[in-house]
């Protein structure tokens, strides 16, 4: 029988986001080891962790509640080394959906593993409708974003409507992490840094946005701008 090859991809609305912020994207590729790990990390001025697969409850403890073909154990090792890696240099960091939540594991928080099995919420958040599940750029729901918050000063409001792609979600929040948003039933849309280096994580897909809804371009430009400050910092000792 033929080897079955394994894959991973990205999205071009993640590379177009960058680079309308004034940045240029670098696709790094997931390692079956970190042995190239410092050489990215050395390489990077920001960090962008995206969408895609489950992030595997093993990684948080846990053993399957329910039955998940959409995991990529290789990857969540990873891509967890670079994020520990970049978050201990101090690179600003964006996790955006499966990046959010494995920015949360990462750090010592868990995971709901199917939101529909382990939460009573009046919507789906993975729209059940196919041409809506594949059109990136529908609104879904409403998030509620806290007052005096990064995330509130960038986007420039405390309600928004965001699209929605994600069946898990934030259970246990890392001690690191301030909850920052959530939607309309409970569910944590959006986190940030306890301290002061850039670190944010949101549930929805901005990327997908922004050609739409103007303000979701500011969650890329303002990692653009925290990557060169820490970079005219580091030039300058």
């Amino acid at each position: 029988m033929p080897v079955k090859k394994k894959y991973t991809k990205i999205r071009c609305s993640y590379i177009n986001a960058v680079y309308r912020a004034n940045g240029t994207p670098i696709i790094i590729p997931p390692f079956d080891s970190t042995k190239k790990l410092k050489e990215y990390i050395d390489l990077i001025d920001a960090l962008v962790l995206s969408g895609g697969e489950d992030v595997a409850p093993s990684s948080y403890g846990e053993d399957n509640v329910i039955e998940l073909e959409n995991i990529n154990p290789d990857r969540d090792k990873w891509e967890i080394s670079l994020f520990k890696a970049a978050y201990k240099a101090k690179i600003p960091i964006l996790g955006i959906c499966r990046g959010m939540q494995l920015i949360n594991v990462a750090l010592g928080g868990s995971l709901y593993q199917d939101i529909d099995h382990q939460l009573n919420c009046n919507f789906s958040h993975l729209p059940l409708d196919l041409e809506k599940r594949e059109n990136r750029e529908y609104v879904n729901h409403k998030v509620n974003i806290m007052e005096n918050t990064l995330l509130n000063k960038i986007l420039g409001t405390n309600q928004l409507k965001v699209n929605s792609h994600h069946h898990q979600a934030i259970k246990k929040t890392a001690k690191n992490l301030n909850i920052v948003a959530k939607s309309e039933c409970g569910i944590i849309e959006a986190v940030e840094n306890k301290s002061k280096s850039f670190l944010i994580g949101v549930q929805w897909h901005p990327e997908d946005l922004i050609n739409n809804y103007s303000c979701f371009i500011n969650l890329f430009s303002e990692l653009v701008e925290n990557a060169k400050v820490r970079k005219e910092e580091n030039i300058n000792g």
